[in-house]
């Protein structure tokens, strides 16, 4: 068997693999189109707030609609400011003029609607959505995947440029050899600087909304009041609340004490979890107390105060308290990921009751696409130095 025809097997899988590279290159200019063009994202559903109809893990494809295209039933993305979206049904929708509409939206799994209406002038409506795709997107997105497909994209550069022995062939075969490895090198190129681009187009996470949940003890009764899923995924720079409410009525008065207690790595870093801490009279309305707020801890690491539990409060038994806790992870490209476990403690007259909720962050990414865009750019001049220096050592041999 001669050495061309031992080659020909390889090199015919080669061509399959960069065609179908070539056609997933096509993929992504098409949705890079959609995404510029007609406005259509992805976003990710990490909660069950939309079960049964989008249950956790899927990946939903949404395009942008105008306020007056909104209708009850749609189910929408809005956008709120210092805060993560929020992905709901709407359930009744005013129009405000001017194209501006005030809607009120309801997870399919939740019992009352979301605390307060939107107002918005343009939203993201879903348009269908795939049920557990979210977690293959998810694990595609991790350090080691990125580094398997950057060193990949990198071997599909080197084969596809990699001078080809093309001596004793007919002239017309040579040409045509040339011709077709050339079409499929360009197929190669455009693949990775597609792949590159595409790296705008990583999904965003789909939000619940502030649930309320009211913990009673025999004596003492807390309500705590939490968007979970934003706390259980800080992003870097965006402080996200936790407000409990504290009342008492136990058959004799007394005095209840409040304590802060917290665990795990984000805790424990300097670097990780950032806390405040603030009482008032009566509920929060946001950040404002309208019974004028009393500091208790400013905004410090917690691994500063919570090597051990933090006395915050003593209230008598007659009286409310309504403690705020903001929540923020750093906003520093050297943040790491963990997760934490922070817990208000209410005892007193009448026992002991405990409220907690759990921070949680990724590594830091934000919007920046420098890691994966740097990684397909890297692949991209590995490839072609490696396949250049061979062509330039044959030349010089030749």
């Amino acid at each position: 068997m001669t050495t061309g025809a031992m080659r020909r097997p390889g090199a015919a899988v080669g061509s399959v693999l960069l065609t179908i590279a070539a056609i997933g290159g096509v993929v992504c200019i098409l949705l890079v189109v959609l995404a510029v063009v007609f406005h259509i994202t992805l976003i990710m559903f990490k909660t069950g707030s939309m079960s049964p109809t989008i249950p956790t893990g899927s990946l939903a494809v949404v395009g942008e609609v105008g306020g007056d295209e909104i209708r009850v039933g749609d189910i929408i993305t809005v956008d709120r400011q210092d805060a993560l979206p929020i992905t709901h049904r709407v359930t009744s929708v005013t129009p405000l003029g001017g194209g501006a509409v005030s809607i009120t939206m309801r997870g399919d799994a939740n019992a009352v609607e979301d605390p307060a209406p939107y107002v918005v002038s343009t939203a993201r409506r879903v348009l269908f959505s795939v049920p557990g795709l979210a977690y293959a997107v998810s694990a595609v997105s991790n350090p080691l995947a990125l580094g398997g497909i950057t060193i990949g994209a990198a071997a599909i550069v080197t084969w596809a440029f990699w001078p080809r022995e093309e001596r004793g062939l007919p002239v017309n075969r040579r040409r045509a050899g040339t011709h077709t490895a050339a079409r499929l090198r360009h197929a190669a190129l455009a693949l990775v600087a597609v792949a590159a681009g595409s790296a705008v187009l990583a999904p965003s996470p789909a939000r619940a909304a502030v649930t309320e949940e009211t913990i009673v003890g025999s004596a003492i009764t807390l309500v705590s009041v939490a968007d979970k899923d934003a706390m259980a995924d800080l992003q870097p720079g965006v402080p996200v609340t936790w407000q409990i409410g504290i009342s008492a009525h136990p058959a004799q008065p007394g005095t209840v004490d409040l304590a802060l207690a917290g665990s795990g790595g984000l805790v424990s870093d300097p670097t990780g979890l950032w806390l405040s801490v603030d009482t008032c009279p009566v509920r929060w309305v946001g950040t404002t107390c309208a019974g004028g707020g009393t500091p208790v801890m400013g905004f410090a690491a917690a691994s500063s105060h919570l090597a051990s539990s933090v006395h915050l409060a003593s209230m008598p038994t007659s009286d409310e308290l309504w403690v705020l806790v903001e929540a923020m992870v750093p906003n520093a490209p050297s943040m790491r990921a963990g997760t934490a476990s922070l817990s208000i403690i209410a005892s007193g007259t009448g026992g002991t009751v405990v409220a907690g909720t759990t921070p949680g962050a990724v590594a830091y990414t934000g919007s920046d696409i420098s890691v994966p865009l740097n990684a397909a750019l890297g692949a991209l001049a590995l490839g072609l130095g490696l396949a250049f220096a061979a062509r330039f050592r044959q030349r010089r041999l030749a």
